[in-house]
């Protein structure tokens, strides 16, 4: 009797990326393996010949494509957008697990080592979530930001009129059938199942999609907000996969140096945000790796 061969575990990675084309290549190359199929995003303001690189620069025989391009900022929903972007040209093709990144971000597992804890597991998500007591995020969403005045004079005048209303009591409400909100890190490793009730609720409660369109940095909040509202939220696990270390009083996490390698590979997260561009430490992971490869 012949044994029939399981088929790979399908994994769609959903990376997000503005610069630095070579690095952009070498996390595409680092994560391939059976099943795996690679989506990304270019912010539309990289220039035409960095994003000409970008193409260049991705393995033969990645399966790779690159979505339609939005103009992204720091703080505004354009980058919750481009993620359900990426998500829509990911369900179009059908994954087993959706994994979002960025382009500073690397793997510190094999694809084996990814496949095996991921395919094993009874989660429906992986996903860092933090009440309100423990990340206070209403400044973020009681008041309106609209993308467009970020940065701007007009912007700033907006807040300060709106700081003195939340003092009086009066600030935005939730919209219905969302009671709370919930926010931590914008990656995440969700499942199938997951990924569609997710989607789903996004179709089907535009209300939702508006509210946050004017609030601040919500891809930490969006995400979390919706799935804690559903029939998931008893099968996330609270933790992203990622490991991230955080400057005191930085809106940016650090990057991890050559002293961080060891423990990454032998820590528990897939994944670590973030590296620098010239691929110094992400090739001693590499190396870590292969090591602990040959040996077992």
């Amino acid at each position: 009797m012949v044994e029939q061969q399981q088929a790979p575990l399908q994994i769609a990675y959903l990376i997000l990326a503005h610069d630095h084309p070579a690095q952009l290549g070498r996390l595409v190359a680092r994560l391939q393996g059976p099943g795996v199929r690679c989506y990304l995003h270019i912010d539309a303001k990289t220039s035409d010949a960095t994003f000409a690189a970008m193409q260049a620069a991705m393995p033969a025989n990645a399966e790779v494509q690159f979505i339609a391009r939005r103009a992204c900022g720091w703080g505004g929903f354009s980058l919750v957008a481009a993620t359900l972007d990426l998500l829509a040209a990911a369900q179009a093709v059908g994954f087993d697990w959706a994994i979002l990144l960025s382009g500073a971000d690397y793997p510190v597992k094999t694809h084996a080592q990814i496949a095996a804890r991921l395919g094993a597991s009874d989660a429906l998500g992986y996903l860092d979530v933090r009440s309100q007591a423990q990340f206070d995020v209403r400044h973020r969403w009681q008041a309106f930001h609209p993308e467009s005045l970020n940065g701007k004079p007009l912007g700033k005048a907006l807040q300060k009129l709106q700081r003195g209303a939340r003092r009086l009591g009066l600030h935005r409400r939730l919209p219905t059938p969302l009671a709370q909100v919930w926010a931590g890190s914008q990656w995440w490793c969700l499942s199938a199942d997951a990924c569609k009730v997710l989607t789903d609720f996004v179709d089907r409660n535009p209300s939702v999609i508006r509210f946050f369109q004017t609030t601040s940095v919500p891809d930490e909040m969006f995400v979390q907000t919706v799935l804690m509202a559903t029939c998931v939220a008893p099968h996330l696990v609270k933790h992203n996969h990622h490991a991230i270390r955080w400057q005191a009083d930085a809106w940016s996490p650090a990057t991890f140096e050559t002293e961080d390698v060891a423990e990454l590979v032998s820590g528990p997260t897939l994944f670590a945000r973030k590296f620098t561009a010239d691929g110094k430490v992400t090739a001693l992971i590499d190396q870590a790796l292969a090591t602990r490869q040959s040996v077992a």
